[in-house]
């Protein structure tokens, strides 16, 4: 094997390292971009660059992000990330019927990856009003991903724009009966808009679908279109953000801070944290109230990653990241029942906000020596 050969897989394994302590996705593109440089067109090493790419830069780049899928299809034309990646670029350019052609494809070679049948389906429903078909994917996906609140609420739409608000109805009963509290408050406006008769002039507006949900070790989600930012895996910048919804904006006085610490308790409670660790949590969580206090509106409305459940995932993981403790952001945003997209977009909306650091005083249990 020869030295160039041995240093992109040596470069890969530090990207996969990066990638697996959960350290911010956007810090590995630098290696990225080198691996690309380093590794033979057409190769393993190459092949995994350009797929990460175009997973970081999609939102922030999405033309860019296309080139990178492209080239990975190039070479695995059966890859059903690369196509996913594609149709999520596909949709943030406006270009929605080639975006349906993708996800075709990533189903074609995942048909059992409920996220993709998911956004194919929010994708006819939302962007092409194509209801009645759009139900098809997104039962399968709700079959698929039973326990997904996002899931049911575009599914119990499409249903409802399709005429059959019996069914939405049930649909939505179910998932408001096990829902986050912010959840719930979507749930119950568009239970509302279903008692009208789903006037269509009263359409409640789920996200915009412009999110790639994907196999671990990276997830995805739904998203709301809005201006430019940061990069994540899992998109999360202010432009069409995935699962994010927007720039980080809850009103938490009152009653709604008292939803987050409750909601934070809860997924605290699965976490290997210790006590101190978990007061660190809260206090960040106040910390966050008080810095968005002039905010205009609670956290909940318009699709997952605003809701409450992924405010807190974004506080318990960054006192994960604060305090060096060994949990993937999977592992965190499980226990809070989000995407690991929600979760990373939060967090890196925190960590700029409050400029967090790796053993910040503020929140750090432990000090370096």
């Amino acid at each position: 094997m020869d030295a160039t050969r041995q240093q992109a897989q040596e470069l890969r394994r530090q990207i996969e390292w990066t990638l697996a302590r959960a350290i911010n996705p956007s810090d590995v593109l630098p290696m990225l971009h080198k691996l690309v440089r380093l590794a033979e067109d057409g190769s393993e090493e190459n092949v995994f660059a350009h797929l990460h790419l175009a997973e970081l830069l999609v939102e922030r780049h999405p033309w860019r992000a296309a080139l990178c899928a492209r080239r990975v299809l190039a070479h695995r034309p059966d890859d059903d990330r690369g196509w996913a990646t594609l149709g999520l670029c596909q949709t943030l350019l406006g270009n929605y019927n080639f975006a349906v052609h993708a996800y075709h494809h990533a189903l074609t070679s995942a048909p059992k990856n409920p996220w993709y049948a998911h956004n194919l389906g929010h994708l006819l429903d939302i962007a092409l009003g194509r209801a009645a078909e759009a139900v098809v994917w997104l039962k399968r996906a709700h079959e698929g991903a039973p326990d997904s609140d996002e899931v049911a609420a575009s599914y119990a739409h499409a249903l409802a724009r399709a005429g059959r608000i019996a069914e939405a109805r049930k649909v939505l009963v179910r998932a408001t009966k096990r829902g986050s509290s912010g959840n719930v408050r979507e749930h119950l406006a568009l239970l509302k808009w279903l008692d009208q008769g789903a006037p269509p002039d009263k359409d409640h507006p789920l996200p915009r679908p412009t999110a790639l949900h994907a196999p671990a070790p990276i997830a995805s989600a739904e998203s709301q279109a809005s201006a430019d930012a940061a990069p994540s895996s899992q998109p999360g910048g202010k432009a069409d953000r995935a699962d994010a919804g927007g720039p980080l904006r809850p009103v938490l006085r009152g009653a709604a801070a008292a939803e987050l610490e409750e909601v934070l308790t809860r997924g605290l409670a699965s976490l290997p944290l210790d006590a101190k660790q978990r007061a660190r949590a809260r206090a960040l969580a106040r910390d966050t109230g008080a810095r968005f206090a002039q905010a205009s509106r609670p956290a909940a409305s318009r699709g997952g990653a605003t809701s409450l459940s992924a405010l807190a995932a974004g506080v318990a993981y960054a006192i994960v990241y604060v305090d060096h403790v060994p949990l993937t952001q999977a592992e965190v945003a499980a226990c809070f029942r989000v995407s690991v997209a929600s979760l990373r977009a939060r967090f890196n909306e925190l960590r700029t906000h409050l400029d967090l650091l790796p053993g910040d005083a503020r929140y750090a249990t432990f000090r370096q020596r």
